[in-house]
């Protein structure tokens, strides 16, 4: 059966000499996996079309519960600066990741097809000097849409003011709340209205919006450091994507 659709690239993983397994983000069918033949031979629009992030259309042929073959694929928008931009490349990777990891497959979902396709024309379209407050806001965006964004503002018991956020809980927790026998011991991150208040702003503003916002370093820091503990334990490991990030960190530190 031959089908027709719209599609992101999400990832692709090798198979074989010269086939790939491609996992798209579709406008109607949600996130699927099809098969690629021999796009690695040779350096054709075929394989353009399968490079990470290219949005485009895209036919498969076979039943949709198996593995269905890629008969053609035709490029909307490669979005190859992004792919050309080191950290652009690894934040928008650990978008992927985040996507994969906490979405189930063929579960069709236009909204949020709309809303990664608008992350990627927004990253490649604004200003460098924007961008470590754009990656952030997207990662908060996207928890938000899949339904895993953790509460910071009040007790998610009681909503009560609290500055203490508890990566098992996914939320801030106050010291009433926290304080019950079953919570002993349990690890908290302290946090600052700060970082309260550009989170909330990050979720309610519209994502074009998002160059007036301007935090300081350190809010970048916490927050992001809260959402890795946060997806930490959603996903009870580390996002590769993550650690990666981390260890060029240190390596520029080093240099």
């Amino acid at each position: 059966m031959l089908t027709r659709t719209e599609g992101i690239v999400l990832k692709t993983q090798k198979y074989g000499e010269a086939d790939l397994i491609v996992t798209y983000l579709t406008s109607d069918k949600g996130i699927i996996s099809a098969f690629a033949k021999s796009p690695r031979k040779t350096k054709s629009r075929f394989g353009s079309s399968l490079e990470p992030f290219t949005h485009g259309k895209i036919s498969l042929w076979g039943k949709e519960q198996s593995l269905p073959k890629i008969t053609q694929a035709d490029i909307t928008t490669s979005f190859q600066q992004i792919r050309e931009n080191y950290r652009d490349f690894v934040n928008i990777s650990k978008l992927t990741e985040i996507l994969i990891s906490l979405t189930p497959a063929g579960i069709p979902n236009k909204r949020l097809f709309t809303f990664f396709l608008n992350i990627l024309h927004t990253v490649q379209s604004a200003e460098q000097d924007t961008k470590d407050a754009l990656h952030l806001i997207t990662r908060i965006r996207l928890l938000a849409v899949i339904g895993y964004a953790p509460r910071l503002k009040g007790c998610g018991k009681c909503g009560s003011g609290s500055l203490d956020f508890y990566p098992d809980s996914g939320t801030t927790l106050c010291r009433k709340c926290s304080l019950t026998p079953d919570r002993a011991g349990k690890p908290f991150m302290r946090i600052d209205n700060k970082v309260i208040h550009f989170y909330t702003h990050s979720i309610e503003w519209p994502i074009t919006l998002s160059h007036r916002l301007k935090p300081a370093h350190q809010t970048l820091a916490e927050l992001s450091s809260l959402l890795d503990k946060h997806l930490t334990y959603l996903l009870s490991k580390k996002l590769q994507s993550s650690e990666f990030l981390e260890g060029s960190n240190r390596s520029r530190v080093k240099a």
